[in-house]
């Protein structure tokens, strides 16, 4: 089809027919003759790249060739676009038909009748498509400079078969209707038809020829509008107030304003008709709500609200019952703040307590300068009268004792001094408060002195260091004199001196019956510890004997001050040591020298004399010795017997002791003899 029509449209595209012309906003064009489009407004251009030979031409009737007829009026009374609008076979035809600049609002009305020809049997659709564009820029031609171009007409309203399907676009005549919706306000501007096709051209695989008709843009036409209710309600100031306003005649969504008067303030009206807030004033407001549309149109209604004052916000509880002795109290307990009050004994906030049933009354004026006022009785009890004898005159170093003698009883004390009814003296004239508070919880208080004397300074400096052995002493070194010693080991100022430390404590009582005491100890030493260890027997000629060590001096009944000495006669051996301390302790041992006695079967059995030398007795033992009898003789040193006796052992044993007061001092023979075996040992006498 598209070499059938290729030179029928281009000889007929210059054909002048009549159209129909609208004046005002409203057009119908019915492209009678499209040599007048431009004079009334129209823009015709071929953006195509590359750009064909042809552009948008007036339509060839069937008679004359054409593929179709026009919709309505003469037959070739429509305007039509082919693929010759671009050359060879893979251009794009851009061809723009512009409608005269309108001011378009939402509601506004575009309809038109497109269709291309229909493919004969066996033939092949050539896909057209068509779009619709607005340009909001007032009066622009601007459609770009290429083909992919669109210049100002960036809103696409409609296209017909837009993904350029074969059998998409329309046979027959067909309708289409474009609403314009989205505008915020009546905007200047053109509406397009762009005929527009890819691939397109003689040779393309799209394009083939489309016919436009009958275009009629019908302005908007606003409606009545009407605003509701028709009255709101009243407020009330500091209250939340809300209200709905509603409209019918708006074209999509509505704007609510102000537009003469005002609201309370506090109160605001939203874009959505809401009237909301909280007024912050009374009085009678006139105010005028306009509602409008994106389409221009536009309804009002005049509306009054009058806001009033709140309720009596004002309470005046908790008042508290007072005591006539009470300071001046604060008044704090009218709500809401910031009110005055006044009553009897009222001033400045402050409320003077007098006995008996006193009115208070708050007065308050809100934030809307309305006022309030609410009143409440306050009790005033009479406070107790109170009295407190002090206590006789304390001691500064007494024990904490209890306070009497305040009135009513019930109450507490409190001073210098004073914790938990217990008056703890400390020298001076205390003053001590006794406070009462009766059923009411009303207090008063008396107050008296209580003389504290100051306990005497008494001071005690112990004596020296004494050891345990020393005897009973007085004590002395207490001040001021004339006092008492007491403690371990004293009785009737004397010390009887027992080891270890002994705490004394001298006391002193002065003119005021005030007591003082001081406490020293009196260290009282052991006395050393002494031990030379058993008695010694041996058959040893001498022997050693050794003191403990660590005293600093020894002295032995032989006169020696050594820590050891070395005997050689049996005897009685003492020392007595002295320590660090001064004290002094003794210890004595025997020192016995023993000597055998041969037995007639050849065992030895042992003697013993002691002590030697002798001063009063001689002890003389045996032991071990097998006889029955043996004779025990005392010779002078000539040899003169002093006496001589038997000696009876029992089993073995036989123990003597003789009287050696009658021998004078000198030295002697003991002989013994039995079983004609005799030993003799020489003994000292000593006075």
């Amino acid at each position: 089809m598209k070499n059938l029509f290729y030179s029928a449209l281009t000889g007929i595209a210059m054909l002048c027919m009549p159209f129909a012309h609208v004046r005002g906003q409203a057009f119908t064009e019915n492209f009678d003759d499209i040599t007048l489009l431009a004079g009334n407004g129209w823009f015709l251009q071929n953006n195509s790249s590359p750009v064909g030979i042809t552009n948008w031409f007036q339509g060839t009737s069937v008679a004359n060739g054409g593929p179709f007829d026009a919709y309505n009026g003469a037959a070739n009374a429509y305007i039509g676009a082919n693929f010759n609008n671009t050359t060879g076979g893979s251009g794009i035809i851009s061809t723009w038909l512009l409608t005269p600049n309108r001011t378009f609002r939402n509601g506004d009305v575009l309809t038109f009748y497109t269709r291309k020809p229909a493919t004969p049997v066996g033939g092949t659709d050539y896909p057209d498509r068509l779009e619709v564009r607005l340009s909001t820029n007032g009066a622009s031609t601007n459609v770009g400079a290429a083909g992919n171009n669109v210049g100002d007409f960036t809103t696409l309203l409609l296209s017909v078969n837009p993904t350029l399907v074969a059998g998409g676009y329309p046979f027959v005549w067909t309708q289409y209707t474009i609403t314009v919706s989205g505008l915020p306000a009546p905007t200047s501007g053109r509406i397009a038809f762009r005929y527009f096709v890819t691939g397109a051209g003689p040779s393309g695989t799209n394009s083939d020829y489309i016919g436009i008709d009958n275009v009629v843009y019908t302005p908007y036409v606003c409606p009545a509008f009407t605003v509701s209710p028709a009255s709101v309600p009243n407020g009330t100031a500091g209250s939340l107030y809300s209200q709905n306003l509603s409209q019918t005649g708006a074209l999509g969504a509505p704007n609510y304003a102000i537009t003469a008067g005002a609201l309370p303030p506090g109160l605001t009206l939203s874009a959505a008709g809401v009237i909301s807030g909280t007024p912050t004033a009374t009085g009678t407001f006139n105010f005028t709500v306009t509602v409008n549309d994106n389409s221009g149109c536009s309804g009002s209604r005049a509306y009054s609200i009058t806001t009033v004052c709140p309720a009596n916000p004002t309470s005046l509880n908790g008042l508290p019952a007072l005591c006539s002795n009470d300071a001046p109290y604060a008044l704090v307990e009218g709500l809401p703040g910031g009110g005055t009050y006044s009553g009897t004994g009222v001033s400045g906030g402050q409320f003077d307590p007098a006995s008996g049933t006193q009115t208070i009354t708050y007065d308050y004026t809100d934030p809307y300068g309305c006022s309030h006022s609410t009143s409440a009785a306050i009790t005033v009890n009479t406070a107790p009268v109170v009295g407190f004898t002090a206590p006789a005159a304390a001691c500064s170093n007494g024990t904490p004792f209890a306070i009497t003698g305040g009135t009513p009883a019930g109450g507490t004390y409190s001073g210098t001094g004073v914790s938990g009814g217990q008056f703890d003296p400390a020298s001076g004239t205390q003053s001590v408060t006794y406070t009462y508070t009766d059923a009411n919880g009303c207090s008063n208080n008396a107050v008296a002195s209580i003389t504290v004397n100051t306990a005497p300074t008494v001071s005690f400096t112990a004596p020296a260091d004494v050891c345990s052995d020393a005897a009973p002493f007085a004590i002395t070194g207490g001040t001021p004199a004339g006092g008492t010693y007491s403690g371990t080991g004293v009785s009737g100022g004397q010390f009887d001196p027992a080891s270890g430390t002994q705490t004394v404590t001298y006391n002193y009582t002065d003119v005021n019956g005030c007591t003082g005491s001081a406490v020293a100890d009196i260290t009282v030493h052991p006395l050393p510890v002494v031990n030379l260890g058993a008695d010694i027997t041996t058959p040893n000629a001498s022997a050693t004997i050794t003191a403990p060590a660590g005293f600093v001096a020894y002295l032995w009944n032989t006169s020696a001050t050594t820590q050891s000495i070395t005997v050689t006669t049996s005897g009685t051996y003492s020392v007595t040591v002295t320590d660090a301390n001064g004290c002094s302790n003794s210890d004595a041992v025997n020192f016995v020298t023993t000597f055998s006695v041969e037995n007639t079967d050849g065992s030895k059995g042992l003697a013993r004399i002691f002590p030697n030398p002798a001063s009063s007795v001689l002890n003389v033992v045996f032991e071990g010795i097998n006889t029955s009898e043996i004779r025990v003789e005392m010779l002078s040193l000539t040899g003169a017997v002093l006496f001589s006796e038997m000696l009876y052992p029992s089993a073995g044993n036989a123990t003597r002791t003789y009287d050696m007061g009658a021998y004078a001092e000198g030295i002697y023979m003991l002989r013994f003899t039995h079983d004609n075996i005799t030993r003799t040992q020489r003994v000292v006498v000593k006075k």
